[in-house]
């Protein structure tokens, strides 16, 4: 499906700190450009093709119509490769802004309150929001379209399945008005995209059992892919 272009107010994920203290950045009005994205994240069924291919793990998740989860950042770059190569199209993973343009309404903010917190503070601010986004969400996978579709037709955004991305957790500095003044991107944990951003070490399949980095860890790892013109 064409995501226009647009907007997104975005918020790097990491660790940020203003004079020795953790900090959390501004929140940022960046541009995104139009883009073309999957309606439906990639399924068990589509998935097992590239393992029958010998280009994809085998996780043992089945050849059905469900999302296909429980892939680390590394099975879904390498579908995205395989389909490349199948179709003569050239697919990616999203960038975390354009993975928050194509959610819409259905992607919030889990940061930590802004100001000056301790480490505890900090983390329960964090907890609390996170739980908030969440609701009384089941784990439980659903059919395709089983979260309904955003304002954008697309399906599934900000359900139980967080979707891999191809943004990297960031480390940096920050200035009093929330400003960023230094950053350095750790690519060895990746931005999955969800009802509120996680970041997870590129190798996690199951992060609700570690290997969240930050915040609330994911019910279920899946992913969609872009298609460039």
């Amino acid at each position: 499906m064409r995501v226009p272009a647009g907007a997104v107010a975005y918020r790097p994920l990491g660790n940020f700190s203003r004079d020795g203290k953790a900090a959390t950045p501004g929140v940022q009005s960046l541009p995104v450009g139009a883009f073309d994205i999957m309606k439906y994240q990639v399924s068990q069924r589509e998935y097992s093709a590239c393992v029958a291919d010998g280009a994809c793990v085998d996780v043992e998740t089945g050849a059905g119509g469900l999302a296909q989860t429980n892939v680390n950042w590394i099975d879904a770059t390498a579908y995205a490769a395989w389909l490349s190569e199948q179709t003569g199209q050239v697919w990616r993973l999203p960038t975390a802004l354009e993975w928050q343009r194509a959610a819409a309404e259905r992607r919030g903010d889990a940061a930590p309150d802004e100001g000056d917190l301790d480490p505890g503070e900090r983390m329960l601010s964090q907890y609390q929001r996170g739980v908030f986004l969440r609701g009384s969400s089941s784990p439980a996978l659903r059919p395709r379209g089983g979260f309904g579709e955003n304002s954008l037709g697309l399906a599934d955004m900000g359900g139980n399945v967080w979707e891999w991305t191809d943004g990297c957790m960031e480390n940096g500095e920050v200035g009093a008005d929330g400003v960023i003044t230094a950053r350095d991107p750790y690519c060895g944990v990746r931005i999955a995209g969800g009802r509120h951003q996680a970041a997870v070490i590129d190798f996690i399949r199951d992060a609700s059992v570690g290997g969240c980095a930050v915040g609330l860890p994911p019910d279920h790892l899946g992913f969609r892919l872009v298609r460039e013109r």
